[in-house]
């Protein structure tokens, strides 16, 4: 069965670079399509021998962020007519199966049953305890210096779709009405890694920003992207205050999985999804994961 791999850039060539290489040792890179929002030159030499689709970038304006999801909404969508499966997801996002499973999340993938139509991944985010971890040596694989992970509900995304599908700002929920909860992939959230890059990160899209006709600041992105730098530095340094371990649950996720499971509903916007909630009592990565990416 072929499955397609599709993410959307904008002055993200360190994540692309491990998105890339990551995907290309488990597919051909023709089945991978990285959109570049406005011209991005290092997308051709870091994906090259991948789909490279540029599309415009307008001025910037409040709507900016949505319309770029609808775009996306509607490219995966068709390209449901040529594959089995579509997957999207930020670059700063990989699908990992667990290694008790198999090797190969992309054959995983391909076997999955199409008739579930639309499959959702665990989401975990990659945390940089600063207290008890280096800065990131490039020179070594992400999961060999971070072992610190999150739940984050906000990550459990409906990623995987066998049908042409419209999701929720961001891919965060879809019109599907159906949770189906793979036991077995997970959803890295990256971009809390090292907390250096991301603070650098955030100061860059910080400065993105604008200013609208009445004078107020627009602000482009979602989520923390918008965060002024004293509580973005506030919340960054909330991780050092988490327990690690406390409540003695390993890498065992049963009781959140019930919790996204039995939460799934319409919302008034006619999207589907879950509960919407992060643990502070950090994990442990099992050493199975170690070296992956």
């Amino acid at each position: 069965m072929a499955v397609a791999f599709v993410t959307m850039v904008y002055d993200d060539a360190f994540f692309l670079d491990i998105w890339v290489k990551y995907y290309s040792r488990f597919t051909d890179r023709r089945n991978l399509y990285v959109i570049t929002h406005g011209p991005q030159d290092y997308a051709h030499d870091i994906a090259a021998g991948c789909n490279i689709v540029e599309v415009n970038r307008r001025a910037p304006y409040r709507a900016m962020d949505s319309d770029r999801f609808q775009l996306v909404n509607h490219f995966c969508s068709g390209l449901n007519f040529m594959f089995d499966w579509v997957v999207y997801n930020d670059v700063d996002e990989l699908l990992v199966l667990d290694p008790e499973v198999g090797p190969d999340p992309v054959a995983h993938i391909a076997g999955l049953d199409r008739r579930l139509e639309v499959v959702s991944a665990l989401g975990v985010e990659v945390i940089h305890r600063v207290d008890l971890e280096s800065d990131y040596d490039p020179r070594r694989p992400i999961l060999s210096q971070r072992k610190h992970m999150r739940i984050n509900a906000w990550y459990c995304k409906p990623c995987i779709t066998s049908i042409p599908l419209r999701w929720g700002p961001d891919g965060h929920g879809s019109e599907h009405g159906t949770y189906n909860l793979s036991d077995d992939l997970y959803l890295f959230h990256l971009k809390w890694f090292d907390q250096k890059f991301h603070t650098d990160r955030h100061a860059d899209r910080l400065a993105m920003r604008g200013t609208n006709a009445d004078g107020s600041d627009l602000v482009f992105g979602a989520g923390s992207w918008g965060w002024s730098k004293f509580e973005y530095q506030r919340i960054s340094n909330d991780y050092l205050r988490f327990t690690i371990e406390k409540k003695g649950k390993g890498f065992d996720f049963t009781e959140e999985r019930k919790r996204l499971k039995e939460s799934f509903v319409q919302g008034k916007t006619g999207f589907y999804s879950t509960d919407w909630f992060v643990d502070g009592d950090l994990r442990i990565l099992p050493e199975r994961f170690g070296g992956l990416f």
